[in-house]
């Protein structure tokens, strides 16, 4: 028998958004190449609660730090009792009574050993199913809800832990399910072996593979929120107030054949706060945009490459579909880029080509 999962107690004044990481298998190197792809994720915490856990060798956020300021929970269980535990036994253990339950849950797995390249993680969000849908099915709070598990990166996990405290969360999370399910991408015969080849590509694979993959690091110095119910372009570099206050204008210009533009509905934040401050960084800081519980769809950031090189090319940090798989766009694009997406005129991928 198994010992209690290392959880908090449940939360008592407005839920804590979070992940449970545990540790299924038995590879050393396997377990520390996934901690480090996932980052210095704020909010890291011993079961209690308090603080960062000691026993652990990774270099990871305290949950006390300062500059965790938007309240998330990352609990690794690593403990050997739970070697080998399935989707269904953790499941059951989350449904106890009094503790603190995770978003998302993610398990090392043989797949994670086997791909040395994307290391898939198998994930499941206990919380994804609604209320309404659980009264639909004829479901009460006593009863286990179904498990919808899929395939994701740690790199894609750690940017939607980023993300935890936005609306919609459960929106993502089951986008994810139904695009990188955990059942094999055809039938497979009885006896068959299913292999890598059988099976989805988990989400996050085009991070995962990228040059310049993103990674959480701890800011050297505190950051502020950033919230607004307009769109957010942030400035990360000051060496060059003239480029800065020409992107500006650029941005605000007028659309071609009219007197109106965007520059109105955008939020330029020139706080020296943010200097050098890395797009996942600039990502953890943001909040909804507005009252409504809108949550805009990028965060756009005017740094070095945007201030310094030619063409003034803005870094664009999405906040939804493919969760920090940034790009970059012209300035004179970003007047046009936020309304669309805004109403869901066009999508990201539409920009990101």
């Amino acid at each position: 028998m198994r010992p209690p999962l290392p959880l908090p107690p449940a939360d008592t004044t407005g839920r804590v958004p979070g992940m449970l990481l545990i540790r299924t298998g038995d590879d050393d190197e396997v377990w520390e190449d996934v901690l480090s792809r996932m980052g210095e994720l704020p909010g890291r915490c011993r079961p209690d609660g308090t603080g960062l856990d000691a026993t652990d060798s990774a270099s990871v956020a305290d949950s006390t730090d300062r500059t965790d300021t938007i309240p998330r929970r990352l609990v690794i269980a690593h403990e050997p009792a739970w070697r080998g535990a399935e989707p269904d036994e953790i499941a059951a253990a989350l449904a106890a009574s009094g503790t603190w339950t995770p978003d998302l849950v993610l398990l090392t797995d043989d797949r994670t050993t086997v791909n040395a390249e994307l290391r898939p993680l198998l994930a499941f969000g206990p919380l994804m199913d609604s209320e309404e849908e659980d009264d639909e099915a004829g479901h009460d709070d006593e009863e286990e809800r179904e498990v919808a598990a899929f395939w994701i990166t740690p790199r894609q996990a750690a940017m939607a832990y980023l993300v935890l405290h936005q609306p919609c969360t459960s929106f993502h999370l089951e986008q994810f399910a139904e695009d990188a399910p955990i059942e094999p991408e055809w039938e497979v015969e009885d006896g068959d072996e299913v292999t890598e080849d059988d099976l989805y590509e988990p989400a996050g694979a085009a991070l995962e593979t990228r040059d310049d993959p993103p990674l959480y690091t701890r800011p050297h110095r505190p950051l502020p929120l950033l919230g607004s119910s307009l769109d957010l372009l942030v400035r990360t570099d000051f060496g060059d107030d003239a480029a800065w206050a020409a992107l500006i204008a650029t941005v605000s210009a007028p659309f071609p054949g009219s007197e109106d533009g965007y520059g109105d509905a955008i939020e330029f934040v020139d706080d020296p706060a943010f200097e050098g401050a890395t797009p996942e960084q600039v990502l953890a800081q943001t909040r909804n945009r507005g009252s409504e519980g809108i949550i805009a769809d990028v965060v756009v950031l005017a740094d070095a490459v945007t201030l310094r090189e030619p063409g003034s090319r803005v870094l664009v940090m999405p906040m939804t579909d493919d969760i920090g798989l940034d790009f970059r766009v012209r300035a004179d694009a970003v007047g046009s880029m936020l309304p669309n997406l805004g109403l869901s005129n066009m999508d990201l991928d539409d920009f990101r080509e």
